[in-house]
């Protein structure tokens, strides 16, 4: 086909700070900035949950070069925010799944909302038992359930305790399977974060922030205020072992020594993969760590680390995740940057959300999105010219956009294609038709859904 409309654009995918859409006037995301160019990286999008002096924030998700694929405003992104963005399995399908509610003082009350591929909410999740659910972490489990983290105040000795709830939730009923108290098993000497003078103020001793399952059931935890992974359990709710803090079982390498720590998960090397924050005040640099544990000597050893590129501290927040090609994917939390790194420990991408912005985690899977909603397209007028504009917040596949047009708005006809550039792709219009449509198409040139007309 000849082309009667023009090539994307120059500067369409990089549109100022924020990010704004003629197609989507409603959408204002954080233009995430890409600071060190992509170079080897593994499959897959980036999963970010932006918040602080944007515009917007909400549970997003970026390709390589920082453009929108998926955006969800939430929220003044403060009081109100989403964090926990993920993909995961529910009933042998992909899902998506992230926290929206409330935070006060580093934990929230809210609920987890899961969501097809279309982008239809299948479910929400919530702890019971009268505790609130907490926005750290859910992961949903091969038998459907949602392992909950939820923060319960209580009185121990005459003060006022937060302590860490973990729950198991059965995600179509919401009925609690399992229900553990951490004041039950780990004491307040534990805690390396200050009480508070007044007896009466919330001590929050613990703070739990990752919770995961191994083969055999039981449960390991991450609890940033005592810089310790704890393994409990899961018949008697009895700590099998502690790992750092004061009541270590495992005798720790210096070079492994972590505090403040995030996302503890097991790898299928056997290997602990964990984000340390080194500190809650600016100081050593934070870093993802994998430990060789050795459950018989009862020793922790170093066995990779992927510092901070910059050398700064993550006081609060973060993530490490080991991908499935051998490259470490950490986001820095509280700095709002995050870093690919290869095996070796080159980095591979890096990329900022800007100052005065945070995001909870960082991580990079996988993902076809497949929106119910129709293309969004407008038609503006720009220096004597006329410049069509299309999106389709969250589908994956588009890789072009066809241009319908006609003088009669039921019959247009195609005049061209424009290759998809970014989260908005625009395209001159040189016909002088008056109705004008897109039509999204596919790498195969599959016409995926069509726009409403615009004039």
């Amino acid at each position: 086909m000849t082309a009667l409309v023009a090539a994307a654009l120059p500067g369409a995918a990089a549109p100022p700070v924020p990010s704004q859409y003629v197609s989507r006037p409603d959408l204002s995301p954080p233009q995430v900035q890409i600071e060190t160019p992509a170079r080897g990286t593994e499959p897959g999008y980036l999963f970010l949950d932006p918040r602080g002096t944007a515009t917007q924030g909400g549970p997003m998700i970026v390709d390589d070069s920082g453009q929108p694929v998926w955006f969800q405003p939430y929220g003044d992104g403060v009081s109100r925010v989403s964090t926990a963005l993920r993909t995961q399995t529910y009933r042998g399908e992909p899902v998506l799944t992230w926290w929206e509610g409330d935070q006060d003082q580093g934990w929230g009350n809210g609920e987890f909302h899961v969501l097809d591929q279309s982008y239809q909410e299948v479910a929400t999740v919530k702890t019971g038992n009268g505790v609130d659910t907490d926005l750290h972490d859910m992961t949903i489990t091969p038998r459907n359930t949602a392992l909950l983290l939820a923060y319960h105040p209580v009185d121990v000795d005459g003060r006022k305790v937060i302590e860490g709830v973990i729950q198991e939730v059965d995600i179509a009923t919401g009925l609690v399977l399992f229900d553990w108290r951490s004041h039950e098993h780990i004491g307040l000497e534990e805690s390396t974060a200050p009480a508070p003078p007044d007896p009466n103020a919330l001590f929050d001793y613990l703070h739990p922030n990752s919770v995961t399952e191994d083969a055999a059931g039981n449960l390991l935890l991450s609890a940033r205020n005592t810089d310790a992974v704890y393994q409990i359990d899961r018949k008697t709710g009895a700590i099998q072992w502690r790992l750092g803090g004061v009541r270590s079982d495992f005798a720790v390498d210096p070079a492994a020594h972590f505090a403040r720590q995030h996302d503890a998960r097991w790898l299928p090397t056997g290997q602990l993969s964990l984000f340390d924050n080194a500190a809650d005040a600016p100081g050593p640099p934070s870093r993802g760590i994998v430990l060789d544990l050795d459950p018989v000597a009862r020793t922790a050893r170093l066995a990779q680390a992927f510092p901070h590129p910059g050398g700064t501290t993550s006081v609060s927040q973060g993530s490490h995740q080991v991908l499935p090609g051998g490259h470490h994917l950490v986001g820095w939390g509280s700095q709002g940057q995050f870093t690919e790194y290869d095996a070796a420990g080159n980095v591979v991408l890096h990329g900022s959300l800007g100052d005065g912005m945070q995001s909870y985690r960082a991580q990079r899977l996988p993902w076809v999105g497949t929106p119910m909603t129709r293309p969004d397209v407008a038609l503006r007028e720009e220096n004597g010219s006329r410049v069509l504009y299309s999106s389709w917040n969250g589908s994956t596949e588009v890789r072009a956009w066809r241009i319908l047009a006609g003088d009669d708005e039921d019959d247009l006809h195609p005049i061209g294609d424009v290759a998809k550039s970014g989260f908005e792709t625009a395209g001159q219009i040189v016909r002088p038709e008056r109705y004008f449509a897109v039509e999204a198409l596919d790498a195969q040139g599959k016409v995926l859904s069509r726009s409403d007309v615009v004039s």
